[in-house]
């Protein structure tokens, strides 16, 4: 098999086959690199993109890549495989609506402005053309992403999908080198430019920012790391009842010195607070880790001041959920092999608590975080067809406890609590576990 049977796959609609050809074409000695690529470019030709229609799979795609280079060699394919899958099960515009963006040439700070202007003003297939002619085959320009980001942190519709589903896209853009970014960018992009939506809690940011009177410029080289005083706060201020004194915090924090890094651990150590105490495949609180990690992202990402505004509606995002209840338990009895078997073993008979309790243990023990990293990443992968976050969360949790600094290792009892009670299909998995087996384990 080829990468053509693969797009056709994609662009049929037909997950099973997308699957069987991304398999067949593996066996082949194609790298999971340009299955991905051959998929992504598919997809962004095809998907039919609207607000009731957003690019689901252009954020398993993204997470899919990133979640590999985490793997052992002969399973970073698995995840891959299942995003094939999932970019095949959506909604595909007909064959002969499938397009490639137009793309309009200009100045490129010129262009920002009439993207965002067209953002604003809903003319999505204005901003997708605009936004082709802003990108660069081959080369990553930042100030493009800049305005991508900076406009979908004003819109919190649906728990803030604009902002994931942005940067998703472009670093599942920069993982395949830029090659046809705007192909690949464009579903998220049209995505974005649906006009805003649900801008209550960025108005509510931009009125304590008026009268709070914080220097944007001056807080970006914030170097104060957080101490306990810091972080308990903080986290007050996400469980309490006022959005506005929220907001207010966060920016106290950040006129004492406070660095952004700082703010932004704080918050994922927040967001993983609400999944660990999770009973059920918790949504909201699953959507509110993968965007308080992506806001931390757009933080390594920019340069410019306005990086702040996706952390800051993070916190505002927590600060309107659930709160956590209850201290987390640890149970730390075994060596490295035995708590690693035990987590698994929980995780498999739905223990939800138990599940999360052995990962602390194992984190508390100082046991390598990269393997149990790879564990669960994989793991993630095996209910894919039913609950296709799963991989999502996986990646976000890698890079917040391998990638990101400080590192949040709490943020890997969430994901073991999650795959517990997680939505299950494995009717592909077997084929899959034997093919590309975990055999470090």
């Amino acid at each position: 098999m080829s990468t053509d049977e693969v797009r056709a796959a994609v662009r049929g609609q037909d997950p099973d086959g997308a699957r069987r050809a991304a398999i067949g074409t593996l066996e082949a000695g194609t790298p999971w690199l340009e299955v991905a690529r051959a998929a992504a470019l598919a997809y962004g030709e095809s998907v039919d993109v609207s607000p009731e229609f957003p690019p689901h799979g252009v954020m398993m795609a993204s997470a899919a890549v990133r979640l590999a280079r985490h793997l052992p060699p002969i399973a970073q394919p698995v995840p891959i495989i299942e995003a094939v899958a999932a970019m095949a099960a959506e909604r595909k515009l007909a064959k002969g609506e499938q397009r490639r963006p137009l793309k309009i040439a200009g100045e490129i700070s010129h262009l920002s402005r009439s993207f965002e202007y067209a953002v604003r003003a809903g003319a999505s297939q204005d901003g997708v053309s605009v936004y082709a002619g802003l990108l660069q085959e081959g080369k990553e320009r930042v100030m493009a992403g800049d305005a991508l980001f900076r406009v979908a942190a004003e819109d919190m519709v649906a728990g803030g999908h604009k902002l994931l589903f942005s940067v998703a896209a472009w670093q599942l853009a920069r993982a395949l080198g830029w090659r046809a970014g705007n192909v690949i960018m464009a579903p998220a992009v049209r995505f974005v430019a649906g006009g805003i939506r649900e801008r209550a809690s960025y108005e509510t940011f931009l009125a304590v920012l008026g009268k709070e009177k914080l220097d944007l410029e001056a807080v970006a080289g914030n170097a104060v790391p957080p101490d306990d005083a810091d972080r308990s706060a903080l986290r007050a201020a996400m469980r309490g009842a006022s959005p506005e004194a929220c907001a207010r915090q966060v920016i106290e924090s950040l006129k004492r010195g406070l660095s952004l890094d700082g703010v932004a651990s704080i918050a994922v150590e927040e967001a993983a607070a609400r999944l660990s105490s999770a009973n059920l495949y918790d949504l909201p609180a699953l959507h509110a880790f993968l965007y308080t990690d992506t806001a931390r992202w757009v933080l390594r990402f920019s340069k410019t001041h306005t990086r702040l505004f996706p952390l800051v509606q993070a916190c505002l995002l927590l600060q309107a959920q659930k709160r956590p209840v209850g201290a987390p338990t640890v149970m730390s009895s075994g060596d490295e092999a035995g708590l690693r078997s035990g987590i698994r073993a929980a995780i498999e008979s739905r223990a939800s608590e138990e599940a999360s309790a052995r990962t602390r243990g194992y984190v508390s023990k100082g046991y390598p975080l990269a393997t149990l990293v790879a564990m669960l990443g994989y793991d993630a992968c095996r209910d894919a067809p039913a609950s296709g976050h799963n991989v999502e969360l996986a990646s976000a949790v890698a890079d917040e406890v391998l990638v990101h600094r400080p590192p949040t290792p709490d943020a890997l009892p969430a994901l073991a609590r999650i795959l517990s009670v997680c939505p299950r299909d494995r009717s592909a998995w077997d084929a899959l576990e034997r093919r590309f087996p975990l055999t470090s384990f």
